[in-house]
């Protein structure tokens, strides 16, 4: 009968661990999203960086570091100004952050 509840107790660990991660990576990436979206790309940015360290131990590097890549992208055609290449990089960036979260999700997708 232990060995059930201590078999219980890690399941509900793991779910509330998983239901955490999904939460965070949500809010973070919701708030940076929110932020691109009000146009005020360095606070944005700003935020990307600090969650950054956070992010990396809860998704793949390989999805970050696309994110990454894209706001470095945004951040230079607005300094210079390039309407139509800041236009399409700010939507293929929000795109990314929004799929971060998808990683997360429980789906059947994400399973196989």
């Amino acid at each position: 009968m232990r060995r059930l509840y201590v078999a219980l107790v890690l399941l509900a660990l793991l779910i509330f661990g998983s239901w955490w991660s999904l939460h965070t990576v949500e809010q973070t990436v919701g708030g940076i999203v929110s932020e691109i979206q009000a146009g005020d790309l360095e606070q944005a940015h700003q935020r990307w960086d600090q969650a950054q360290l956070l992010l990396g131990s809860l998704l793949l590097h390989d999805e970050i570091d696309q994110a990454d890549r894209l706001f470095d992208r945004v951040l230079a055609a607005h300094k210079t100004q390039n309407t139509e290449d800041f236009l399409l990089d700010r939507t293929e960036l929000i795109a990314q952050l929004n799929h971060l979260p998808e990683l997360e999700r429980p789906s059947l997708i994400n399973l196989l």
